[in-house]
């Protein structure tokens, strides 16, 4: 199946495209790569907030860090990004990419920090008790700082209501959510437990002992194995999804977990 329209969905996932001809280079912000069926020049017309620095390079401004002038006249300039990879901003384009990463950057720069900032952000509680106007809640337990960005952006794209808390760890869930008010219990838990699954099934079990915890709907995200479904259904997970690896899957399976739990089924405290 072509990655073409799954990855276009998702720019915030792509670092830059790198032309070859009639094909492109797709290197995703984890360091993944794909090969494209499509120029550069088509590309840029369905990325518009994407830049092209040369005719081989278009880039994601987000993931700018610099932009360097030329030294000397008639000398190229420079555009690093945040990982380090430096490429060159051809003589002809310099006034454009200098003016169009001005516009950008500037009003998105706090925006472009936060697309890019690491997975463990606030816990849960804190942010829960700062932002108490936005008492709607989802809290995604994952490893991958790529698929909590994904969930991050489809949930509240889609489901504006619901404040989107990502954590590596889920361990001290049950600990913290105690210490909560009711009202203020997250509305769905999304655990993915295709790594740390010990951990995973240990939390899902200490939240469905719980009198009042045992209320959350916990979706479990696990490896594509008859055992693995079992088991989580064992610890009393409300869902069990078989899940191969894969980000624009991943994106597409939160989107329809969300639809369900959100939209179709009556949860605790909704009125439906």
């Amino acid at each position: 199946m072509s990655v073409i329209k799954p990855a276009l969905q998702h720019p915030e996932l792509i670092a830059y495209f790198s032309g070859a001809n009639n094909y492109s280079w797709l290197y995703f912000r984890n360091g993944e790569k794909r090969l494209l069926a499509k120029p550069i020049s088509y590309l840029e017309t369905k990325l518009p907030d994407f830049i092209r620095v040369h005719k081989t390079i278009l880039i994601n401004p987000s993931y700018v860090k610099s932009l360097h002038q030329p030294p000397r006249q008639k000398m190229a300039g420079e555009i690093r990004l945040d990982s380090g990879e430096v490429f060159p901003v051809s003589r002809r384009r310099w006034q454009q990419v200098a003016e169009f990463l001005q516009d950008r950057l500037g009003p998105k720069k706090q925006e472009a920090e936060v697309a890019s900032e690491k997975v463990n952000v606030a816990p849960p509680l804190l942010i829960a008790q700062q932002e108490e106007e936005k008492a709607l809640s989802i809290i995604v337990s994952t490893e991958d700082e790529q698929n909590a960005l994904l969930s991050k952006h489809a949930i509240e794209k889609k489901w504006p209501a619901y404040q989107v808390h990502t954590i590596l760890h889920s361990n001290h869930l049950p600990d913290m959510l105690k210490q909560l008010p009711q009202p203020n219990y997250p509305s769905l838990l999304i655990l993915d437990a295709r790594t740390d699954t010990l951990e995973r099934m240990n939390t899902v079990q200490r939240l469905k002992e719980d009198p009042q915890l045992g209320a959350i709907p916990v979706v479990l995200l696990v490896s594509p194995t008859d055992q693995s479904v079992t088991d989580g259904y064992k610890h009393q997970a409300n869902s069990v999804i078989s899940m191969p690896d894969g980000y624009m899957l991943f994106a597409n399976i939160i989107e329809r977990v969300c639809q369900f739990w959100l939209r179709t089924v009556a949860l605790p405290g909704s009125g439906e």
